[in-house]
């Protein structure tokens, strides 16, 4: 039988092929073994440390592609350069006898770590090794080097550094003993995991092959590598972050394993030393010892049912303060939102029985997060252990050294409940409950004591089953309950989409078919039912079922969203523009010059006294002038400034200002108005005749790029809310003629008139330019259009 043998093509490399070919030769003389030399990316990158370049796959992927393809059948690798799991499809053998695992100095003229003298050069490419000689000697400087070993030592002499560090097992492969300085014992610092040991990779599948290869298989050498890749596997290390592992075998049976772990700046480093007889049991323990010195914090929050205004306040800080986010698809968007600048979020799913995760996938993300960030933070829609899997999730933390707290929150049981106008208890009616979740495991039934529920008058609730409600109907009927027994299955219970059915037991479940109602969903039992109706308040607001478009400036959600989903609306907001500021260097004289400042936005505000500070001036600058603002909340930033409004029109829009402010202009009056630079000159047309009128651009309302995929379904909306003209122009360029028909609604004529040469059909426009009217015309529209 011919077998090829693949390798890279570094002289250390070959040296190790060689070895190995050599023995297979020795021991299997009937078949032919040939050496095949693949060039890999790892080879070809020289310039740069590893930790820059990509994972430990650069050394080996172009020869896994040639062993899967059959090109090869045995891949030879250093195993300390192997990810911590072979590829698809491939299998290592049992590990030969390993080389010497230490890691060795070689010195240009001292003998010794201890004669360096301060400030001496070493060079190596590992981060390992950089902070763990800055260890031994803090005084000495560590570069960057790379290379074959022939290479390495080149750059010594050329460099003129003082040493480099290298692996013993390479030296004494290559015959190059006589170049070590000095080693450097597992207690000094510990090697790289498996460093010294073969890695034989094969197919799957190839049973004589790999009967072959594991007649070389060593005991030792397969203890001790299995407990230091294990320690590398449980810590989860790569290639960006320094990782060591270095097991020893004693006399009497024992295994000691000495591991390391760090970040990637050397700033945080943790050691850790544990003794025992199971070399996998041994990684385990080192990776929950060095968690224990290293791993941030992870907080359980229960995230309540739907409305994210129902999180606790300490869930709140906790999302605010996360590095990381884990979440499940009950964890809303506005939670998210509030997230500070950089957090990294990670979707899990949870869907029924579309699971993007397996909990002990999500139960490994968690401990890997935690030696990433000081904070990550699991959020779980309802509450963390009410059918959450929380404890799940704190066993596994625990038992891994990282440390967690559970925040909890509300749970559907009870929010869900309460939203649907059904109260869980009430006097005279139901004076406890019972909660139990639909089904079990294997997406059955759950075992339920239907005869306990039947019995009592306690309020039932079945979490999850809504493709049970029938099953669980029948059950109860049979158990003695009554057929007229009130029924209810809340879908999406406390979200903006939720929808409620109610019924009896012997009806229930044809009633939820027919209305089409979507999980996640709970089902509700018991005469507490009959309250809904004076207790709903949640689906009773004007503009609950509604949903509406929003086109927003900038990224954070507008106060007008908040208002309209207090009325119960759903409103998706887009964002089509973003507000830069200008630069515009003010002088003392200038300002002082001015007889009337005009604020027509709070961007406006804001951009000017930005420019006024970074002048060197402040409010003082200003006793001279008046000030002009359109809107109470103009005026109201004005006020946080230290500046009271001399005049704000009683209607909120630029022609009641323009008429109001010529009746207290003369003539000769130097007027300033803070602006967008695309805004239009319309206050500049009404004034200019009555004053000394100058438009000052302060800022840029820009335009942003959406997708106009997000817009698709723009007929399932019941209206588009528009703030600005410049919205209105954005979203209609994108929509074109298909949002010509949906009901607009305006802030004030500007908007209007832009919205009409636009082509929009049906106009309503606020009585006045503010959010609160806008989400007054909505709650109260009763089809009064303005039309051409």
């Amino acid at each position: 039988m011919r077998y090829v043998i693949g390798t890279r093509k570094s002289k250390l490399a070959q040296a190790q092929t060689n070895f190995v070919c050599q023995r297979l030769r020795e021991a299997y003389p009937e078949d032919e073994f040939v050496i095949q030399i693949v060039e890999t990316k790892g080879d070809m990158i020289l310039d740069k440390p590893l930790y820059e370049i990509g994972d430990k796959g650069l050394f080996v992927k172009e020869i896994e592609k040639k062993i899967l393809s059959r090109e090869i059948d045995i891949g030879v690798h250093s195993m300390k350069d192997m990810p911590s799991s072979p590829a698809e499809g491939l299998r290592f053998s049992g590990t030969w006898k390993r080389e010497d695992a230490r890691d060795v100095l070689i010195l240009r003229e001292k003998h010794s770590l201890e004669e360096l003298a301060p400030g001496s050069v070493i060079g190596t490419g590992s981060k390992r090794r950089e902070f763990q000689l800055k260890r031994l000697r803090p005084d000495i400087k560590v570069v960057n080097i790379r290379g074959n070993v022939d290479t390495r030592l080149k750059k010594m002499e050329e460099e003129h550094l003082d040493g480099i560090v290298l692996a013993a097992a390479g030296l004494h492969r290559l015959g190059m003993e006589d170049r070590i300085t000095m080693y450097l014992s597992g207690e000094e610092m510990i090697s790289a995991p498996a460093q010294g040991a073969l890695a034989l990779e094969i197919r799957e599948g190839e049973e004589k092959l790999l009967e072959m290869l594991n007649a070389f298989q060593d005991e030792e050498a397969s203890g001790t590598v299995e407990a230091e890749r294990g320690f590398l596997q449980n810590i989860g290390g790569d290639c960006h972050v320094p990782v060591g592992a270095v097991c020893r075998k004693g006399a009497q049976g024992d295994y000691e394993l000495r591991a390391m772990f760090g970040n990637e700046t050397g700033s945080r480093q943790a050691y850790a030393v544990v003794r025992g007889k199971n070399p996998a049991k041994l990684a385990k323990e080192a990776a929950a010892a060095v968690r224990r010195q290293m791993a941030g914090m992870v907080s359980l929050v229960g995230a309540g049912p739907g409305d994210a205004g129902l999180i606790t306040v300490k869930g709140l800080q906790a999302i605010r303060e996360a590095d990381c986010i884990v979440y499940d698809r009950l964890a809303t968007e506005e939670l998210l939102k509030e997230a500070k600048p950089g957090c990294e979020f990670v979707y899990v799913g949870k869907a029924s029985r579309n699971h993007t995760m397996k909990q002990e996938e999500i139960n490994r993300l968690l401990v890997e997060m935690s030696m990433k960030y000081e904070k990550t933070v699991r959020l779980k829609g309802g509450d963390v252990y009410v059918f959450g899997r929380g404890g799940e999730e704190g066993i596994y933390l625990r038992e891994n050294g990282v440390p967690f707290e559970v925040v909890p929150g509300i749970s559907s049981a009870i929010g869900g409940l309460a939203y649907a106008g059904i109260p869980i208890t009430h006097r005279g009616i139901a004076r406890g409950f019972h909660v139990v979740t639909a089904h079990d495991k294997d997406d059955k039934l759950a075992e339920i004591d239907f005869a306990a529920m039947a019995r009592g008058k306690e309020t039932c609730v079945f979490l999850m089953g809504l493709s049970k409600v029938e099953e669980i109907a029948n059950k109860l009927m049979e158990a003695g309950m009554s057929h007229d027994m009130k029924a209810a299955v809340i879908s999406c219970g406390a979200m903006p989409n939720q929808r409620t059915c109610v019924s009896d037991l012997a009806h229930i479940a044809q009633e939820v078919k027919a209305a089409g109602l979507i999980s996640p969903a709970m089902i509700v039992v018991g005469d507490v039912i009959s309250l809904r109706e004076k207790l709903d308040f949640f689906e009773s607001r004007p503009l609950f079922g509604k949903r509406y478009l929003l086109p927003m400036i900038g990224e954070k959600s507008s106060r007008l969203q908040e208002l309209l989903q207090k009325q119960g609306a759903v409103v998706k907001e887009i964002q089509v523009g973003q507000i830069v500021n200008r630069e515009r260097k003010f002088t003392k004289e200038e300002i002082e010059s001015i007889d009337w400042m005009i604020f027509t936005s709070k961007n406006g505000v804001n951009a000017f006294f930005e420019n006024l500070f970074v002048s060197g001036l402040d409010i003082r600058s200003l006793a001279g002038a008046k000030i002009a603002a359109i809107g109470d909340k103009t005026s109201e930033l004005l006020r946080s400034y230290g500046i009271n409004a001399d005049l704000i029109p009683k209607e909120f829009h630029s022609d009641a200002f323009a008429e109001e402010l010529r009746k207290v202009l003369h003539g000769e009056e130097i007027v300033w108005y803070f602006k967008a630079g695309n805004a239009d000159a319309h206050l500049k047309k009404a004034l200019q005749e009555h004053c000394r009128f100058e438009e000052i651009v302060v800022y840029e309302n820009e335009s942003v790029e959406f997708d106009r995929e997000e817009l698709e379904d723009i007929e399932a909306y019941d209206g588009a809310i528009f703030t600005c003209a410049s919205s209105a122009l954005r979203l209609f360029q994108k929509l074109e003629e298909k949002g010509q028909s949906i009901p607009a609604y305006s802030i004030g004529p500007k908007t209007t008139a832009c919205l009409k040469k636009l082509g929009a059909e049906h106009i309503a426009e606020a009585e006045q330019a503010d959010y609160e009217s806008l989400c007054r015309l909505v709650c109260a529209d009763r089809g009064e259009f303005l039309t051409e």
